[in-house]
């Protein structure tokens, strides 16, 4: 059995800020085990905000910038994490932030430039986890599933409620609609001068009504009508949902009350499109908080003979992604797959990530 240390680093899309989690790997054969030894929670400032969301319309110029700009503050933000907490990573891995996903066009970029945010780093750099699976013709995600498999075997369904919702289900798993991005961004755009960029606890969606002409309209857009493997980018939603919502005239209420039936439909449709029925479910990712969605959502997912457990650990529940790219590095650097081609549908399970060595060295770890 050995034992390694790694920092995995996750930022997702709904841009809420940076998850850092400092996991000991227990390793024997083909089984693992964790710990989470230490964890962080950074939040993005209104300048970072503005500037990732803004970026996909920016120029060349302006793009490169922010990628090795981005990849500065992650080296700093890595380093203090190490620094205030004495820790002795072996690596770090990191997924950047997504910025573009387009795997029907052949790609997707997560932006924070490894090169520079290794120079802050005493140990090894794993990143650039999606672009080998898009390659070969994969959709680059989800990449969570492998690591539910080997680190959570007690759980076999697993909701996430992110920037977009996906499911993982017996080694199948895909994004399923927009979530917490496309609620935020509608909260933030209608409350600028709010001390939360997010709706707290869906209290104002839980204040409004349904919509129905609209919800059939969200219903119907093509997405939906995709089988998987099928994954999602911001782009996505900023150019098929954001401007359907646009055209309705209707209070804020209403709306984030007709999205958040919209996402739990569309959650207890994909459960029904792969049979998860009369399971225990696992759901992670900052829409857990949102009780009016989970309300909706155990509503209908009782008919299904699907429940919601709470019998998870919280000291990791919010770090759940985090911890999985720290593992999926550690895969990388022992030469082992990190996606699983019955999950994106690439034509094998492939090992992908970038290694980067940092000014001190670092290759001890490969010996």
């Amino acid at each position: 059995m050995k034992i390694y240390r790694g920092i995995g680093v996750m930022s997702g899309s709904s841009m809420d800020g940076l998850d850092l989690a400092y996991c000991s790997f227990k390793v024997d054969g083909d089984q693992y085990s964790f710990e989470l030894e230490q964890a962080d929670q950074i939040p993005f400032d209104a300048r970072w905000k503005s500037r990732l969301s803004h970026l996909p319309t920016q120029s060349a110029e302006i793009f490169a910038k922010t990628h090795v700009y981005f990849g500065h503050w992650l080296g700093k933000q890595i380093k203090q994490f190490i620094d205030r907490y004495h820790l002795r990573p072996d690596f770090v891995a990191a997924h950047g932030q997504t910025i573009f996903h387009q795997p029907d066009k052949s790609f997707t970029t997560q932006i924070g430039d490894g090169e520079t945010l290794v120079s802050y780093l005493p140990c090894l750099l794993v990143d650039n986890f999606r672009n080998k699976d898009v390659a070969m013709k994969g959709q680059g995600a989800p990449l969570v599933p492998l690591g539910e498999q080997y680190l959570f075997p007690e759980y076999d369904l697993f909701l996430n409620l992110g920037g977009i919702a996906n499911v993982t289900f017996q080694q199948q798993a895909f994004d399923i609609c927009p979530c917490n991005g496309v609620l935020n961004h509608l909260y933030v755009h209608t409350f600028p001068e709010s001390d939360f960029d997010y709706d707290p606890q869906g209290q104002l969606a839980a204040e409004g009504e349904v919509d129905e002409a609209l919800l059939q309209r969200l219903n119907q857009l093509n997405f939906y009508k995709i089988r998987p493997p099928k994954s999602l980018g911001w782009e996505w939603t900023v150019a098929q949902m954001l401007p359907l919502l646009r055209d309705w005239d209707l209070p804020i209420e209403d709306l984030l009350c007709t999205l958040v039936e919209h996402i739990s439909f569309q959650i207890a449709r994909a459960f029904r499109l792969i049979a998860a029925t009369d399971r225990k479910l696992l759901i992670t990712g900052g829409g857990r908080h949102h009780h009016f969605l989970i309300a909706r959502l155990q509503e209908k997912l009782m008919p299904l003979g699907i429940s919601i457990v709470d019998d998870f650990p919280e000291s990791w529940i919010d770090y759940k992604e985090a911890i999985i790219f720290a593992f999926l590095g550690l895969r990388t650097l022992l030469g082992h797959p990190t996606t699983l081609a019955s999950v994106t549908g690439a034509p094998n399970d492939l090992v992908t990530g970038a290694i980067h060595i940092p000014p001190k060295g670092g290759i001890k770890f490969l010996d």
